[in-house]
């Protein structure tokens, strides 16, 4: 297998450097601000993939290796159903690419000094005389916030009105409204989360105001998509070529298997940075509709199942079923409970984690790491599994 483990090797090689290099090229153009709250803020991107994202391509190498390896020699077609396959894999990258570059524009994309030169509007003005406070100030007191309470949610009431209805007895409250930095009642913070969103809009739309981490984006995104689309691509594939993988692969099955449950886990993480940053973003931005917001990070809970129902294959039929059962469930719960586990996410993983979490981070990293490569006895079960 040393051609499929040279070509995977390569790709995830260039992965793995493109994530550390997107957090270090943040960290380095944001040295002399608030770094931290710029990196915790948008940890779905700087944190996650530099410390979980790399652990997760070390753990999904050997199932990409395999895979590639099976197509290539074991499976009627592979060599094409694989080329097309890649094709398809770039087609879907694209696409989400493309559906991501859109309004509202995240703070990182605007240059540091640019961010700390607003002055707000009116211009120069100061305290209530404020429409809107200066972008800096509100980042640095949304920051401080997060910090000692549990979730933004409260803070990010929905803007759209249906126009056949009366208004929404939430919108008549006083609330305070990050961007203006004061109370105010509903619609009159969604008019300054407009303005807010249209400012931070205007900066990165004029190259000159462009943060240089956004303009090195237009390489990084795209490949930590194709990242999650390769780790989603591997869930679907154990799936349905695990009977062919046991009897071609026996002897790595349990090396594999160590791999997706490390790699699995580790990518959990992901959906819940992704949804801290749109509880920090509903706050600042405002958004429309008054139900559960969809992120394409929630891919993550479905590709979750299937590997749930892959492992409980050893458990016979009754085992298997009670497993599946007790997964859909816990999606429900998940969906049921939003914004109690969105605001915790924000707390926890978004622009309230504590510097200690970082720590945690590393830790759990470190540790994935060392059960990855620790020497555990390997037990071959492909007999078994074939007959």
């Amino acid at each position: 297998m040393l051609g499929a483990r040279v070509f995977v090797g390569v790709i995830f090689t260039l992965l793995g450097v493109s994530f550390l290099a997107s957090t270090g090229l943040l960290l380095h153009e944001y040295r002399d601000g608030d770094w931290l709250t710029m990196l915790v803020t948008h940890s779905n991107l700087f944190l996650f993939f530099p410390v979980l994202g790399v652990l997760a391509l070390v753990a999904f190498y050997l199932p990409s290796v395999i895979f590639t390896h099976l197509y290539w020699h074991h499976l009627p077609l592979g060599k094409l159903r694989f080329t097309l396959g890649l094709i398809g894999v770039v087609a879907i990258t694209y696409g989400v690419d493309r559906y991501l570059d859109r309004s509202p524009r995240a703070l990182w994309e605007v240059a540091p000094q640019v961010l700390a030169s607003d002055k707000g509007a009116p211009l120069g003005c100061s305290g209530d005389a404020c429409e809107r406070a200066p972008i800096a100030t509100v980042v640095e007191s949304l920051r401080e916030a997060s910090q000692v309470r549990v979730g933004l949610s409260k803070f990010a009431r929905a803007c759209g009105e249906d126009k056949l209805l009366e208004p929404r007895e939430e919108m008549k409250h006083l609330r305070y409204c990050f961007p203006s930095m004061k109370s105010m009642d509903g619609n009159a913070c969604c008019r300054v989360q407009e303005a807010f969103s249209k400012v931070v809009d205007g900066m990165q739309a004029d190259p000159a105001k462009r943060s240089l981490t956004a303009q090195w984006d237009r390489i990084f995104m795209p490949l930590k998509i194709f990242f999650v689309v390769i780790v989603l691509g591997i869930g679907f594939l154990l799936a349905m070529w695990r009977d062919r993988v046991d009897e071609y692969y026996g002897r790595y099955v349990p090396q594999i298997e160590r791999g997706v449950i490390i790699g699995g886990f580790a990518m959990l993480l992901w959906p819940a940075m992704d949804y801290a940053y749109l509880s920090a973003a509903n706050v600042l931005f405002g958004h429309e509709g008054t139900g559960p917001q969809f992120k394409l990070s929630l891919v993550i809970g479905p590709w979750m199942l299937l590997l749930i129902f892959y492992f409980l294959r050893r458990l016979g039929q009754k085992g298997e079923m009670l497993g599946q059962i007790s997964g859909v469930v816990a999606a429900a719960v998940a969906v049921l409970r939003y914004e109690e586990l969105n605001d915790w996410a924000s707390r926890l993983v978004g622009v309230g984690m504590p510097q200690w979490m970082l720590g945690v981070l590393l830790a759990v990293a470190f540790a994935g790491f060392a059960a990855l490569f620790w020497p555990w006895r390997v037990v071959n079960y492909s007999k078994d599994w074939s007959e």
